[in-house]
């Protein structure tokens, strides 16, 4: 078992009592910032293929760690062309699967996936002001699903305090192509657009 697959294992499987762990018996000691971004890249870049074999509740339980791990795409001892290709696939996690696997919001009882989807760029220690961080905030808007556009328009709604005018510019894009959007979606815009999101 490669590190990638050891880390997969360790994330996403359920635990096995007294079964030794690979990722930290073999491979967590020698870990570095740049193999840490590049495992979320890889991670990221193939998430509908790499994360299948899970049910959603493992999926939700290992990515709220990964995300917990995103400032290592912010850290200078990681070059900046990795960095920026860690930042981008962030939309292919959402593309492959929060759209794919979130058909439905639900109100009550929130299924921990989608609280997951819906946090993403809140809780993720990223720079929301980043022109990067922006991009994918616009890319993954610009998604035909609804829990991923609500999760970028939240992240946007936090992002307006570090880069306001830019936000509101994604924002009215936004607006102005989604015309026929839910209207409570279109008014959690109109709110995101000048921070005022929860």
């Amino acid at each position: 078992m490669n590190g990638f697959d050891a880390w997969l294992a360790y994330l996403f499987e359920p635990p096995r009592d007294e079964q030794p762990v690979v990722w930290l018996d073999r491979y967590a000691h020698q870990d570095t910032p740049v193999a840490q971004a590049e495992r979320i890249r890889q991670l990221f870049g193939d998430a509908g293929a790499s994360l299948r074999p899970y049910s959603d509740d493992r999926v939700a339980h290992g990515l709220r760690e990964v995300v917990d791990g995103l400032g290592v795409l912010c850290s200078r001892r990681v070059p900046m062309v990795l960095r920026t290709r860690g930042l981008r696939s962030i939309v292919t996690l959402f593309a492959e699967v929060f759209a794919a696997r979130i058909e439905v919001e639900h109100s009550r009882r929130i299924p921990e996936l989608q609280t997951v989807c819906f946090m993403f760029f809140e809780v993720a220690p990223v720079d929301l002001g980043d022109d990067t961080v922006l991009d994918v905030l616009e890319d993954t808007l610009a998604l035909a699903s609804v829990p991923c556009q609500r999760a970028a328009l939240h992240g946007l709604g936090h992002a307006h305090l570090h880069a306001p005018r830019p936000v509101q510019a994604i924002v009215d894009r936004w607006l102005s192509r989604h015309r026929d959007a839910p209207q409570e979606l279109r008014d959690y815009a109109a709110a995101a657009r000048v921070g005022d999101v929860m």
